[in-house]
C-alpha cells in the first residue's frame, strides 16, 4: 500500500468517510463535544450551537504563571475548547425564545443527528423532544448525555466526574490506603463517555439510513 497516495487523497473532506452528514451540537463540558470532534473528524459537517452568553468552556484554562492564574483576553478561547470544537462550524442561537427555537427547528429539517447534554427532560421543556425533531425531519436521531441517564432515581442528581469515579468503585484502587481518594486526571470519563456516544451517533445515522426513521439515545456516563 502506498501511504503518501492515501494521505493525500483524504485531505479532501469530501472524501472521508462520514461527508455528507449533519450534525447539530449543543452539548457543552467535554463529552458531547468530544462525540462531534470525532465525528467532524471523520468528515461529517457539525454545526456547533451556543447560547448568546457562549459556551462556558470557552473561558476554561489550566494554567498558570509564577502559580497564579492568567486571565483570558476577551477575545480569547481557551486551548481544550479550540481541540474540541476544530473543524466545526458554529451558530449562536437562543432557545429560551421562541425565534432562537424556530431557527433551530429550521436546521433540524436538514440534519441526521442532533446531539445535546441538558439535564434531563430540558430537551422535551424547550419543545424539542425526540418526537418533535423526527416530526421535521423523521430521519434525525436524537443522542443525549447525561451522567445518570434520563429517567430513573438518580436522574436529576448533581454530580461531578470525581463523584462518578467514586460511585464507579475506580477511586477504590488508585492512591495510598492512609490518604484520601483521588480520582483519575484529565476528565478521563468524560473522554471515554464522548467515545461510545460518538459510536452510538454513527450506529443511529447508519439505522436510519436503512430504515429511514431515527434513533432517540440515552448515552449515561
Amino acid at each position: 500500500m502506498n501511504w503518501t497516495n492515501c494521505a493525500v487523497r483524504v485531505q479532501s473532506r469530501q472524501m472521508l468517510p462520514l461527508a455528507g452528514v449533519r450534525v447539530l451540537d449543543l452539548s457543552t463540558q467535554i463529552a458531547g463535544p468530544y462525540a462531534t470532534k470525532l465525528l467532524a473528524d471523520a468528515g461529517a459537517d457539525v454545526v456547533k450551537i451556543e447560547s448568546p452568553e457562549g459556551d462556558p468552556l470557552r473561558r476554561w484554562k489550566a494554567s498558570a504563571i509564577l502559580g497564579e492564574s492568567k486571565p483570558l483576553a476577551a477575545d480569547e478561547d481557551g486551548a481544550l475548547f479550540r481541540f474540541l470544537n476544530t473543524s466545526k462550524r458554529s451558530a449562536v442561537l437562543d432557545l429560551a425564545i421562541d425565534a432562537g427555537r424556530e431557527q433551530f427547528k429550521g436546521l433540524v429539517a436538514g440534519a441526521d443527528l442532533v446531539v445535546e447534554s441538558f439535564r434531563p427532560g430540558r430537551m422535551a421543556e424547550l419543545g424539542l423532544g425526540a418526537d418533535v425533531l423526527r416530526a421535521l425531519s423523521p430521519r434525525v436521531s436524537l443522542v443525549s448525555i447525561t451522567p445518570f441517564g434520563q429517567d430513573g432515581p438518580w436522574a436529576l442528581r448533581p454530580t461531578t466526574e470525581f463523584i462518578l469515579h467514586a460511585e464507579m468503585g475506580s477511586t477504590e484502587y488508585r492512591g495510598y490506603i492512609d490518604r484520601l481518594p483521588i480520582g483519575c486526571g484529565g476528565r478521563l470519563g468524560e473522554y471515554i463517555c464522548g467515545t461510545y456516544a460518538a459510536a452510538g451517533a454513527l450506529s443511529a445515522f447508519l439505522m436510519a439510513r436503512c430504515s429511514g426513521r431515527g434513533e432517540t439515545l440515552d448515552v449515561s456516563m
